[in-house]
């Protein structure tokens, strides 16, 4: 018989210790007593063929033998210690605390109240980052009056539920860990390795939305300002070319396990996560002050309009500038909270501290409002009867202003499900060659990442992070996070991976049972079922997100310390990571390195035409004509004028008007205006192009969207650099599994 994976770890390690006992002059029976080691010897091969037997019945039961029979003891009393999992701890009073509770390992059948409270704890560990990377941002972004689509706007708080219900669906799928069959290949880890939307993905989204807008407004496609669709058409072609991306995950997963080690050694990984979390960063520190759109605009719209800086308009009625104490205040609430839970708090709140720190925010938030003063804006809903200006209205001196904006929850189902939208994101399914090599990059990076994150799943869940075992859980894993993320885009909803977070609440707690696990997605799927949840998380004030998502991106920056941390830092990794994220953190504090502009909006757009690594102006194959009604006075002054004139006789004037030239018998000639072509920009607001050569375009999308992003342009670097960098002597590729 061929001995079960999860059994070749156990039998090893007792053939080891027998021999080194036995080459250290102490056998068996030195210990136990003469002839009572061999007469075990027969007792412990029927005990691991047992264990073999069960772990084969586990393969053909997918798993559900952790759930079924369930646990007579329903409430686990006899069990658990549930007074150490709810027991403050409060540092000046208590000295070392309740000792832990016993562990239960992954196959223990919980009671079922235990199951139900590990699980919603695992739940409330990652629902914010899953609203947060699921649709809140990405649909936030076409809510501007500048950049507005009204249609994926409106789709807000249904993709924040469209998360969680895939999440949950397919964590069912990665915690069964199934054999495939007549193959030697597993779909799933075995572990209570959640499935959450990934963080690495969210620029790209991003982008291809904003861009989707932007190319709308220069084909005239939009309504006034309103390019209904136009955002959702962008997002359709995400989820199609994350369709296609996917494939690199799941091919991934077949090769041999060597390969895939030397592919994506703990230097590789820990860089690729670092730099998702580094990358994200500033992102988070936007959001606190306000938004990242005003943040990142606050000189280009002025230099563009002259109308002053960007206002933040993504905090209910409020509007004020970025920076604001008001908004910093709201996020920095979340943050102290979470950090007094950690303080003072029981083993569970600890755990779930940042749900309920932002659950604290939004609290305040509801509670505080903003007194207007003179001179200040507030959103135009606000106040329907004074005029709207730019998305803003005129704030009444005096009036209280709420952060919060209850649109979206008012209108929100009760309940709701996948596809359950008007109109269906899949409807505007469809294929952006330009971001495919991107996004490919980008599922090699949630390759690394799940890599790491197995890993630390089966450290807290005490079983071993080496050896045959543990490769077929890894090559289990990928395959189910690159099959997930391809159903996930099915189920409108961005590419999932594992969430590490999740790792700490086993080691914390010392539940690795898988009927967690199940809990924990049968909480998604509820959390997702009620649509006016997912509307309350669609609503809050950006400032209150921002002091979330700024501790789950710093987060995942640690998480990627850690896996680095973990392996020996010899001089060869050392200069790895040293180019890596020299690299990758760079353009993350310099985004105008390889685009003129950056990040930004308004004359951002102009620089990224008229100069950078490669300007767009490169790629335009039709450029405006002036004069053109959108150009400023100084750009339709180029066009080249011949002046009106009046010839009588011998003699021509060029001030006499054509009435009085017909008066005097005279041959009026009309002025004459010859275009001319302007290869720069007509305005200050990024008009600038006309028509793209479809394919060069294609090519520099790409190639720059790789140079700009950290973990993209960082991990590609890793990458190579540990593929070409020979092994130095002290560092042996068979014992460093980092070399």
């Amino acid at each position: 018989r061929v001995p079960h994976p999860s059994l070749v770890g156990r039998r090893a390690a007792w053939s080891y210790a027998s021999r080194a006992m036995t080459a250290e002059g102490v056998s068996l029976a030195d210990i136990e007593g003469q002839g009572a080691g061999k007469a075990r010897e027969p007792e412990l091969e029927k005990q691991a063929l047992d264990d073999e037997a069960d772990a084969e019945e586990r393969d053909r039961m997918a798993g559900c033998g952790v759930c079924c029979p369930p646990d007579p003891d329903i409430l686990g009393l006899k069990k658990y210690d549930y007074k150490w999992l709810c027991m403050p701890s409060l540092p000046f009073l208590s000295q070392g605390g309740v000792s832990p509770p016993a562990f239960l390992s992954k196959d223990e059948k919980l009671p079922l109240l235990l199951a139900i409270i590990m699980g919603l704890q695992h739940s409330l560990a990652m629902v914010a980052g899953i609203a947060t990377a699921g649709g809140l941002l990405i649909a936030g972004d076409t809510c501007f009056t500048w950049q507005q689509d009204s249609v994926m706007c409106a789709s807000k708080s249904y993709l924040v539920s469209a998360a969680w219900i895939t999440s949950g669906l397919l964590t069912i799928v990665q915690v069964f860990r199934a054999r495939i069959r007549g193959t030697k290949y597993y779909l799933g880890t075995g572990l209570i390795s959640v499935m959450g939307t990934s963080f690495t993905f969210l620029p790209i989204a991003r982008d291809m939305v904003i861009q989707s807008i932007a190319d709308a407004k220069v084909a005239g496609e939009c309504d006034g300002m309103d390019c209904k669709g136009a955002g959702m058409a962008g997002y359709g072609r995400f989820l199609g070319t994350c369709m296609v991306a996917a494939l690199f995950e799941v091919v991934t997963s077949m090769l041999p396990p060597r390969l895939i080690k030397r592919i994506f050694p703990p230097v590789v990984t820990g860089s690729a996560v670092m730099l998702i979390g580094g990358g994200l960063i500033s992102s988070g520190i936007k959001y606190v002050g306000g938004g990242v759109f005003c943040g990142e605009n606050m000189e280009g719209r002025h230099a563009a309009l002259g109308l002053g800086p960007q206002l933040c308009n993504e905090n209910g009625d409020v509007v004020l500038g970025f920076g604001a104490p008001q908004y910093i205040g709201l996020g920095l609430s979340v943050i102290i909270f979470t950090v007094l839970l950690q303080i003072c708090g029981s083993p569970f709140l600890k755990s779930t501290s940042l749900f309920f720190g932002f659950v604290f925010g939004m609290i305040v938030s509801a509670v505080a409002t903003y007194e207007a003063v003179a001179g200040d804006k507030t959103m135009c809903s606000a106040e329907p009867d004074l005029p709207c200006i730019g998305g803003f209205a005129n704030a009444v001196p005096g009036k209280a202003y709420s952060f919060w904006n209850t649109e979206l929850i008012d209108s929100a189902k009760g309940i709701t499900f996948l596809w359950d939208n008007d109109p269906n994101p899949l409807s505007y399914l469809g294929l952006a060659p330009e971001y495919l090599l991107p996004l490919i990059i980008g599922f090699f990076i949630s390759t690394a990442e799940s890599i790491g994150d197995i890993g630390l799943s089966c450290d807290a869940s005490e079983i071993p992070s080496e050896g045959d075992d543990f490769d077929s859980r890894v090559q289990g894993g990928l395959l189910a996070d690159g099959c997930n993320s391809f159903v996930a885009a099915i189920f409108t909803s961005p590419p999932n991976t594992t969430f590490s977070q999740n790792n700490g609440i086993i080691a914390l707690t010392r539940c690795a049972s898988r009927a967690a696990g199940f809990a924990c997605a049968g909480w998604l799927i509820l959390f997702g079922v009620i649509g006016k949840f997912g509307a309350i998380f669609a609503s809050a004030p950006i400032c209150v997100v921002g002091g979330l998502v700024l501790l789950c991106f710093s987060m995942v920056f640690v998480g990627g310390i850690k896996i680095l941390s973990s392996h020996p830092m010899t001089r060869r990794n050392s200069l790895i990571l040293t180019i890596a994220m020299a690299f990758g953190m760079g353009v993350a504090l310099e985004p105008q390195l390889f685009e003129g502009g950056g990040v930004g909006s308004y004359y951002s757009k102009n620089l990224a035409h008229n100069v950078g690594f490669w300007p767009k102006k490169d790629v335009c194959k039709s450029f405006y004509t002036v004069p053109h009604f959108l150009a400023t006075d100084s750009v339709n002054a180029r066009a080249v004028t011949t002046p009106a004139s009046c010839a009588v006789g011998n003699y021509t004037s060029k001030s006499i008007s054509e009435e009085d030239c017909a008066g005097l018998g005279g041959n009026y000639t009309a002025a004459v205006i010859t275009p001319v072509v302007v290869d720069s920009c007509i305005s200050s607001n990024g008009h600038c192009c006309t028509e793209y050569d479809e394919g060069r375009n294609m090519w520099r999308t790409s190639i720059l969207l790789i140079l700009k992003t950290p973990y993209c342009i960082g991990t590609l670097i890793a990458l190579g650099l540990n593929l070409m960098l020979p092994h130095e002597k002290e560092e042996d590729p068979k014992t460093l599994p980092s070399a």
